[in-house]
């Protein structure tokens, strides 16, 4: 007699499934060129179409120059999750929540990165207005 076990994959975990991405802009990009003097502003993508971002949203951190977007899915309400998270030194060049600021990283976020996906730029744009 024989015995096979098959492991089923653990769904659980959906951590595999994260995808970063990161990006290099100009300060000239994202209208932040007379807000700090740097060369460079860094966006991080951190995707996970299999399951929730709240884990990674809560766990990682921003460095200088640095804006975070956090996509994710969430199983049982079957909604998209998005949050943003933004160094100090970029905070006060968006604390006034210009449209103008605001619009550019969802921009880059639809048309550059989720432009396969169904994506909101609504829900980016809520998600971004309330850092």
């Amino acid at each position: 007699m024989t015995l096979s076990v098959v492991k089923a994959q653990d769904m659980s975990d959906t951590s595999k499934f994260l995808k970063v991405t990161r990006y290099r802009l100009k300060p000239t990009e994202l209208a932040l060129h007379k807000d700090i003097n740097s060369d460079n502003v860094y966006l991080k993508i951190y995707k996970n179409h299999k399951g929730s971002i709240i884990e990674d949203y809560k766990f990682f951190k921003p460095k200088k120059n640095e804006i975070l977007f956090f996509y994710g899915v969430n199983k049982e309400t079957n909604k998209t999750e998005m949050f943003f998270k933004i160094h100090n030194n970029l905070k006060e060049a968006y604390k006034n929540k210009e449209f103008e600021k605001l619009i550019k990283i969802v921009k880059i976020l639809q048309y550059n990165i989720f432009y396969k996906d169904n994506f909101s730029s609504a829900d980016a744009y809520a998600a971004l207005e309330r850092i």
